[in-house]
């Protein structure tokens, strides 16, 4: 509730939100790109679990943090959003703050991290780091979304302020549209 409050209190534009939970294999698909390195192609076993060498664990079959990430994304429930608003990455980016929860705790104590996080790990809050990035994983998170669609019919409605905030749906909408 609070990081909702905390998109709200900042003016970003809530497209879609949901709540959902991601299992191993989901988590896993969804951090791909820190799940291996290029030394670690002849130490894994044709279609084994990408996390595993075949004498147990591999140091190099990812990223030192991508087991801890896999872990705590299928941990329980959360919430995926799509959010709007002018120079959406850096400034969710910033909102957040640092990555390193000590870091956030003492340079930025009111970035959402700073406030919430617990560990490097579990920071409270994932965010694209680029708009490619953000359309890879809005349509991971989000199939049914058309974003063209969406950039072509409703953002510029958003632009001129033709919508709403739905608290039932913790969306905003644009003005007499259709719920889909």
């Amino acid at each position: 509730q609070a990081v909702h409050a905390a998109i709200l209190r900042h003016r970003f534009l809530i497209v879609r939100a949901k709540e959902l939970r991601c299992d191993p294999e989901q988590s896993r698909r969804f951090y791909r790109e820190h799940a291996g390195t290029s030394g670690a192609r002849g130490l894994l076993e044709r279609d084994a679990d990408p996390g595993r060498c075949r004498l147990g664990p591999c140091f190099f079959a990812g990223r030192f943090f991508y087991q801890r990430l896999v872990e705590f994304m299928a941990s329980g429930p959360m919430w995926a959003y799509i959010l709007a608003h002018e120079n959406a990455v850096p400034l969710w980016r910033s909102l957040m703050g640092p990555t390193k929860v000590f870091r956030a705790r003492h340079s930025d104590p009111d970035s959402i991290r700073g406030a919430y996080g617990l560990t490097d790990t579990r920071n409270t809050t994932h965010g694209s780091d680029s708009p490619a990035s953000a359309s890879r994983e809005i349509a991971f998170f989000f199939p049914e979304f058309d974003e063209q669609r969406w950039y072509e019919q409703d953002e510029p409605r958003f632009r001129r302020g033709e919508l709403y905030y739905s608290a039932k749906e913790r969306v905003h909408r644009v003005l007499g549209a259709e719920v889909t």
